[in-house]
């Protein structure tokens, strides 16, 4: 018989592990918060007509800003958080530069959710809720034809068995 390997190694989930493994998302949106309040600073400091149809290159200010802080800060820092951190800065960078181009805000979903997208709405029930939709269906009138009034025939009943007559002795053995 085959003997187990006694040195097989277990997974021990302690705090440290648990926390060792948020550390590296936690940084990531902490860069992403970070990023989006520079980039509203920016935003301040460069101002791009919203209501211009056209393409405008001051848009590209922010993205850009943002992009090269992110990567230039992931390339260049020793520290392994900081990194992590200008990964979030570089992400942002890449949100932005979506919104420029496609003039949709991807991270929309997240509005007022730590400094994350613009809100058109300051109410927060306003921002999670909608008015509900009335699915109700008409209910089915298919307006059939009348049918014409029964005559005064009379139905002719139906003869009833007895006992007598429910023996099965016709049906054999």
């Amino acid at each position: 018989m085959a003997q187990k390997n006694s040195n097989s190694t277990k997974t021990k989930l302690d705090a440290k592990a648990i926390i060792e493994e948020l550390k590296t998302p936690g940084l990531i949106i902490l860069g992403m918060v970070g990023g989006n309040l520079a980039g509203k600073l920016i935003d301040k400091a460069v101002k791009v007509d919203e209501e211009a149809t056209g393409f405008q290159a001051k848009a590209l200010v922010k993205p850009i800003i943002q992009i090269t802080a992110g990567v230039g800060g992931a390339l260049f820092l020793k520290d392994k958080n900081l990194k992590l951190i200008a990964t979030g800065v570089a992400a942002t960078g890449i949100a932005s530069t979506v919104k420029v181009f496609l003039k949709k805000d991807i991270l929309q979903g997240l509005t007022n959710f730590a400094g994350l997208g613009d809100s058109s709405d300051t109410n927060p029930v306003n921002q999670v809720f909608r008015e509900p939709i009335s699915l109700s269906i008409a209910p089915y009138d298919p307006d059939l034809p009348q049918l014409p009034p029964a005559s005064n025939t009379q139905i002719a009943a139906l003869p009833i068995e007895n006992e007598n007559e429910v023996s099965g002795a016709e049906m054999g053995e």
